[in-house]
């Protein structure tokens, strides 16, 4: 598991390289409040149910099979497709859509619902080789897509149509790879559409507004920066974001997949919790370590694994890696929450951090430009933070 994580954080640091010596600023923040707008809609309408299906290994899929279940995600990926349609069709008038995107968009919602299902599953059922191999057989395809169109087929590699064709090559690899891989659930009884679709609402509703101030917290900032300070701003930022992102978006699965199986099958509530102080304060320690470093080797990380394009905003990169240090140790006691359905404290944490977020953004964006979604930044996860704990200490 270990292994793996290396080798993501190298292809994914070389991705990124790519990425910012080809694709110019303005370019990349298109993108981005494009991906932003996807992401919206796929953890609003799709995601839940998939959290759901997660959940449902121990006791609803092994009775009812997983047809039923694969069945709701068919009908929401044309509800997501069409949504998006509309969004970008009266987002500044369909400015940034075309063709090539819907047709896209078309194939990438189906990919990307089938290789989140199939990480799940083989997250849930401890299929760890299976697991790191998918995790690995994505990175390795998302960046031999980007080689293969910046040095052999330069003529399409202007514009940000370059970045969602290796999201979806990503997802295809994934898809044709790993699907003979997925165990069936042959049902022993039936569940009418009725109880299922009732089962399901009293999962997802939670999650689906949760998911809205989730990505309040992770994406609003995006469109601040767009509206006071213009794409090339927010492609500058979101490159830095990304780079300084990347150590513990990388650290956390393998936090993630080792818990995740403890929390999840049917071990004490005193075990659970346990378990989880002890995975968090070994993320922490480590956490702490990444961050010193991070902090005497800021300039140098920017120029090695970015480009003079992006240099503005270098410093930005020890900031976010130190929010996403809180945020992704937050997610390790946010597990218990899931275990337990008890999805309404996860929202209500979102929900302080994404208040935080949006008035520390609309006050400090406009008069301190990228500084200020920093400290916006900053101010959300602590405050999620705090809360959450708050709460898992009082279980």
């Amino acid at each position: 598991m270990i292994l793996t994580q290396v080798i993501n954080a190298l292809v994914a640091l070389g991705s990124g390289k790519l990425i910012a010596e080809f694709i110019a600023p303005e370019q990349f923040g298109l993108y981005n409040l494009q991906f932003a707008a996807f992401t919206f809609f796929f953890s609003l309408l799709v995601g839940p149910t998939i959290t759901f299906i997660k959940s449902s290994y121990s006791q609803l899929i092994p009775d009812y099979g997983l047809k039923p279940f694969l069945y709701v995600l068919s009908l929401l990926a044309g509800v997501l497709y069409i949504s998006l349609l509309i969004f970008f069709r009266v987002y500044k008038s369909g400015e940034f859509i075309n063709w090539s995107l819907y047709i896209i968009f078309f194939f990438l919602i189906p990919v990307n619902i089938l290789v989140s299902f199939l990480a799940d599953q083989f997250n849930v059922l401890d299929k760890i080789k299976s697991f790191s191999a998918l995790s690995i057989v994505k990175s390795i395809s998302g960046i031999g897509f980007l080689i293969l169109c910046f040095f052999w087929l330069p003529r399409f590699t202007e514009g940000y149509l370059v970045l969602w064709g290796m999201q979806l090559v990503i997802g295809l690899f994934g898809v044709i790879l790993f699907i003979s891989k997925l165990k069936k659930f042959p049902s022993q009884s039936s569940i009418s559409s009725k109880d299922l679709l009732k089962k399901q609402w009293i999962f997802t509703a939670p999650l689906m507004f949760l998911a809205i101030w989730s990505w309040i917290n992770n994406y609003f900032d995006r469109y601040i920066i767009e509206a006071y300070l213009g794409l090339g701003e927010v492609g500058i930022y979101n490159a830095n974001y990304s780079l300084g992102s990347k150590f513990f978006s990388m650290l956390n699965p393998v936090f993630l997949v080792l818990l995740t199986p403890l929390v999840y099958q049917n071990n004490s509530l005193k075990f659970k919790k346990e378990a989880i102080k002890k995975y968090a304060f070994w993320y922490f320690i480590l956490g702490l370590s990444f961050l010193i470093l991070i902090y005497f080797t800021t300039d140098l990380l920017g120029e090695l694994l970015l480009s003079e394009n992006y240099s503005e905003g270098f410093y930005i990169i020890f900031w976010i890696a130190a929010c996403f240090l809180i945020m992704t140790a937050t997610f390790l006691y946010e597990t218990i929450f899931y275990a337990r359905h008890s999805t309404k404290v996860i929202l209500y944490g979102n929900i302080l951090g994404a208040v935080t977020n949006i008035l520390f953004n609309l006050m400090f964006i406009p008069a301190y430009g990228l500084n200020g979604a920093v400290a916006a930044m900053l101010a959300s996860v602590l405050i999620r933070f705090g809360f959450i704990y708050y709460k898992f200490s009082r279980i």
